[in-house]
């Protein structure tokens, strides 16, 4: 799989980064590992998780897997959202919740919901940050994390100059390699001009319904990320069904067969390898059979900006998009 340089940070990363949110909805540690091990095999070496994912066991599990493959991978971790407090360092209790919940289902739902209630937000202090990625690098078994991103932060968070020196000092001390944030869009203003030059990296929702990348300003010089790309995937299924004939009109002008979910995957996974060309994209999944489709059609499928423009307009006829109106062609062109 390719790999690019991220923004200025020196980074390469695989185009197509595995993101850890869902690790802990594997029945047993194993069947993770053994995930994120088909990642790795298909070419993929980008690994994001957070303190806050499986309520802190995620990057305990992330940390198994990297042993003896460190130097070939990169991972990004976050910051700012925290496990219950009741749970922090407590994975034993979530593991024996978990077993005990797993053959009730909806009990196991509920007893998440109301753990998720109890997150700690804006958890953005010196000192619980220094924190946070101590625990981070020992769950994570490394000295050092390749990006350390603040995680759902405000702009009051991400400009707190307290905060920035302790992260500089991070990265000087070599703990942390390139910071930046990570916040879903609309949460921050969109102008990397606001955030201080060493936070390098911006992470965000964007996906061909969404598409909010274009909405960004001077980002040229900054590291971007990409996550929710088959958000749209599960509304087009149902509108394909309610509007058939317009996804044969469409299907016939841009020669692709729209009614195939596989199709539809792999176009919006090209239409954000396209629309950032210069980032890296994140997936998810605990299905190895779509691991391997997602990394096998970064590098086998191709389309041309004929047809990720016309799937583009399709995606706007079925859906609706909250994009701006002045995106062209041009904003998809790979070696920009």
């Amino acid at each position: 799989m390719r790999k690019q340089t991220l923004g200025k940070t020196g980074l390469e990363l695989s185009a197509l980064g595995f993101g850890c949110v869902r690790l802990t909805a594997h029945s047993r540690p194993e069947e993770a590992i053994e995930i994120l091990n088909t990642a790795y095999n298909s070419g993929i070496t980008h690994f994001d998780v957070a303190r806050l994912y499986g309520f802190g066991r995620a990057e305990g599990i992330l940390g198994q897997f990297l042993k003896g493959k460190r130097q070939s991978v990169t991972v990004a971790t976050k910051f700012g959202l925290s496990p219950p407090a009741g749970l922090v360092g407590k994975r034993w209790m979530v593991n024996a919740v978990k077993k005990a919940l797993g053959p009730f289902p909806g009990l196991l739902r509920v007893a998440k919901r109301r753990a998720s209630q109890k997150v700690e937000t804006g958890v953005f202090s010196p000192a619980a940050a220094q924190q946070s990625l101590e625990t981070s690098l020992r769950e994570l078994g490394t000295d050092y994390v390749d990006l350390l991103l603040l995680h759902e932060c405000s702009i009051a968070d991400a400009t707190n100059p307290e905060l920035l020196a302790m992260l500089q000092r991070q990265i000087a001390a070599g703990k942390v390699r390139s910071v930046g944030v990570a916040s879903e869009f609309g949460k921050l203003p969109p102008d990397a001009a606001l955030l201080a030059d060493f936070l390098q990296i911006i992470q965000f929702n964007h996906n061909a319904q969404s598409r909010n990348l274009p909405r960004w300003r001077n980002v040229e010089s900054r590291g971007i990320v990409t996550h929710s790309i088959f958000g749209p995937a599960r509304p087009l299924a149902e509108a394909i069904r309610a509007r058939p004939e317009l996804a044969r009109r469409f299907s016939s002008d841009l020669n692709l067969d729209l009614s195939d979910p596989l199709v539809i995957n792999s176009l919006l996974l090209h239409y954000n390898l396209q629309s950032n060309a210069g980032g890296a994209v994140l997936f998810s999944s605990t299905d190895a059979a779509h691991v391997k489709a997602n990394a096998r059609s970064v590098d086998s499928d191709h389309y041309d900006q004929r047809q990720i423009s016309g799937f583009i307009d399709f995606v706007d006829q079925m859906l609706g998009s909250g994009a701006p109106s002045n995106l062209q062609a041009t904003d998809l062109d790979p070696v920009r």
